[in-house]
């Protein structure tokens, strides 16, 4: 699925859920509005009606009210019974227009009145009207109807309250469960988001690692891409282009391998013609700027040489061909060849090794030559960036505490100079191959960058590491080798612990 849908989809999922809540606000308004609506169709509506009545029945009391005066003042009765007669039909018409409009107290009130006002009428003397039974009828009606009506005005207040009550249930339900819905929004919004980001970061953060990996020579597999297509598709696209550079990386190291391949018979033989020359077998001496030339020449075979061999080495690594393992190979020893085979550069250098092997180190499984070659590398290293009349300082020690790669004994070579040290900006790339760069304040030559680059993968072949201790630049620079000690021998059987060195001149 392209992310543009997944996008559309958790969108489309969040619009509806906040048309849920929308819909549940919309059903509270429309509830609140019934309520007025049927408070206003229907209590108000009959209150109205009943005010109509009351106010008929009230014209009649007046009406008799009146003519009690108008009695008093010698007003005849035809005047005083016509206007009576006229509220009594308009509360008659009132009645009869509205059937049972009215209920309870009210209605009984008026009826009483309507009844009342017909006896007066009836009657047609002002004797009828100012009689004292009709006056007692007339409070106690007069109470009555005030009564009906005070009683009514409380039974709508009651159902004002009522209604009241209702519309705030159904604002508070809807407020609710607006916030709920609101709220179960944004939990899904936070978990459609988190689940999207992670089917986009995820991904992303594979293809970043293989390419990191590639950017450092890393061409094994690629990790499985999943997620968008847009993403599937650049993760596809970077395993194209690994499988490429694997191609291409398997080519160089056979070009490599065939190129030292080839240099290396013809250089062997030089080597060896040159050795017959120094030794005289061409007959005749040599003058001694002749035996010079000849020194600078075998110095320079031997260069060559031992960058053959190191290209052959780096080749075999890289293609992953096994290590030959010796059983009951002596550290102590492989680190005496390797002093050895650095004394004539660092007699020339004027720099002096020393030696430092405390303790015991029983045998154990290596690759002898690939080893001593990685400490000699170290050891061509530190003499080069040295100048004359400093040390470089050379330790072997067994090393089981904290502090190791991993549990279990471990040999620690360590080899110190007290050059330049290594800025911070080649920390990062001084063991990748063919990285090279001069070293300011000291008289190494720039090379083709593989010693270390050699080193450390003589070390990791052997499940071992080569790192840069952190120091600090000027102060020299220490490398430490780790081999992990395949016990073989009791300590007993191991030979005897390789002892200082004699400072090389």
């Amino acid at each position: 699925m392209r992310l543009l849908t997944r996008l559309v989809l958790s969108h489309s999922v969040l619009v509806l859920v906040m048309l849920g809540a929308l819909a549940v606000v919309l059903g509270s308004l429309a509830s609140l509005t019934s309520s007025v609506q049927a408070l206003l169709g229907g209590e108000t509506v009959s209150l109205r009606r009943e005010a109509t009545l009351h106010r008929a029945a009230w014209a009649v009391e007046l009406a008799m009210r009146h003519g009690d005066d108008a009695c008093a003042q010698g007003v005849p009765w035809d005047e005083v019974g016509s206007k009576l007669k006229q509220r009594l039909d308009a509360l008659d018409a009132e009645l009869d227009a509205s059937p049972g409009r009215a209920g309870g107290t009210m209605s009984s009130a008026i009826e009483g009145y309507r009844r009342l006002a017909r006896r007066v009428v009836a009657g047609g003397t002002c004797a009828v009207l100012v009689a004292q039974a009709i006056q007692t009828e007339r409070e106690r009606l007069d109470e009555q109807l005030t009564d009906a009506w005070i009683q009514r005005i409380f039974e709508l207040h009651d159902a004002l309250r009522a209604k009241e009550e209702d519309a705030r249930s159904a604002g508070a339900s809807g407020l609710s469960s607006g916030f709920a819905i609101a709220l179960a929004a944004c939990v899904l919004a936070a978990v459609l988001a988190h689940q999207i980001a992670r089917t986009v970061t995820e991904p992303l953060a594979a293809i970043g690692s293989t390419a990191q990996r590639l950017g450092k020579g890393d061409f094994d597999a690629g990790a499985e891409v999943k997620g968008p297509a847009e993403v599937r598709d650049l993760g596809n696209e970077i395993e194209i282009m690994r499988r490429r550079l694997a191609e291409i990386e398997t080519l160089k190291q056979g070009f490599l391998a065939s190129v030292s391949h080839e240099l290396r018979t013809p250089l062997t033989k030089i080597r060896e013609a040159l050795a017959l020359l120094q030794d005289g077998v061409g007959g005749g001496s040599m003058t001694e700027r002749q035996a010079r030339i000849l020194h600078i020449a075998r110095v320079a075979c031997e260069r060559e040489i031992r960058m053959v061999t190191t290209l052959l080495d780096l080749s075999r690594l890289s293609a992953g061909t096994p290590i030959r393992l010796q059983a009951g190979s002596t550290i102590d020893d492989l680190i005496r060849n390797a002093v050895r085979d650095e004394e004539e550069e660092a007699r020339e250098h004027g720099v002096k090794v020393e030696v430092e092997a405390p303790g015991d180190v029983p045998p154990c499984s290596l690759d002898v030559a690939l080893v001593e070659r990685a400490v000699a590398n170290l050891l061509r290293n530190a003499i080069s960036v040295s100048k004359a009349g400093q040390r470089v300082l050379l330790r072997r020690e067994l090393v089981t505490d904290e502090g190791t790669p991993r549990p279990g004994p471990w040999v620690q070579i360590s080899v110190s100079d007290e050059g330049p040290g290594v800025p911070a900006e080649l920390r990062q790339t001084i063991f990748e191959e063919f990285m090279t760069q001069p070293v300011a304040n000291s008289p190494k030559r720039v090379g083709i960058g593989l010693g270390l680059a050699l080193s450390r993968k003589i070390a990791r072949a052997h499940q071992g590491e080569l790192e840069l201790d952190e120091g600090t630049v000027g102060a020299g620079a220490t490398f430490r080798l780790w081999l992990p000690l395949a016990v073989e021998l009791t300590t007993a059987d191991s030979p005897a612990a390789l002892q200082p060195a004699t400072a090389l001149s």
